[in-house]
């Protein structure tokens, strides 16, 4: 078979565009593999989603190189491989999922750490929904300051608003986790 040859997987290194892809995984791998982790609750399953994401991404690269927001493009498909991974280790696992036992982390109201520890497991999950439904502002505010590491300014930047606002939505948003998460008060227990 001659080099010519028609390739119907096409070329297998574009020598172009690698040195460009290259510097992009490089300088946002860090912002990328953040939120997977918190996810994922496992640095293995984040890490595996984001190399097929990346695999795929590289794949595409002179479509996202042109466009107007690759880190957006990019996002999308990490997220459509999140969701592939979760399915199919769903299938493989027959919807196991990794249980802990949690101790009481939030005996006077919680803080920050604590919250944080908690990520990944069901309460923490469940509490974040309930906040998405009540207050989307602060969920979002929480989400990208907590889970993705990123500064008020840049929350402001990304949602539109101020990092006064942002510091409030932050502030409320940590206030109404901890009321979701302790325990309920009885008529008798105060």
């Amino acid at each position: 078979m001659s080099d010519d040859a028609f390739d119907p997987e096409g070329p297998v290194a574009q020598p172009a565009h690698d040195d460009a892809f290259d510097r992009f995984f490089r300088k946002h791998k860090e912002s990328l593999l953040r939120p997977l982790i918190a996810r994922t609750r496992t640095v293995y399953d984040a890490d595996e989603i984001l190399m097929t994401a990346a695999l795929k991404a590289y794949q595409r690269w002179p479509y996202i190189e042109a466009s107007a927001d690759p880190i957006g493009l990019v996002r999308k498909i990490i997220r459509d491989c999140r969701v592939d991974h979760f399915r199919s280790q769903a299938r493989r696992a027959g919807r196991e999922f990794l249980t802990d036992d949690l101790p009481t982390y939030l005996a006077d109201g919680g803080t920050v750490d604590e919250l944080l520890e908690l990520r990944g497991y069901d309460q923490l999950d469940a509490a974040m929904a309930t906040l998405a439904h009540t207050a989307p502002v602060q969920a979002a505010c929480i989400r990208l300051h907590y889970l993705e590491g990123l500064t008020t300014t840049e929350i402001a930047d990304r949602t539109g608003s101020t990092p006064a606002a942002v510091r409030a939505n932050l502030s409320k948003g940590r206030h109404h986790l901890r009321s979701l998460l302790s325990p309920a008060t009885e008529e008798g227990d105060r």
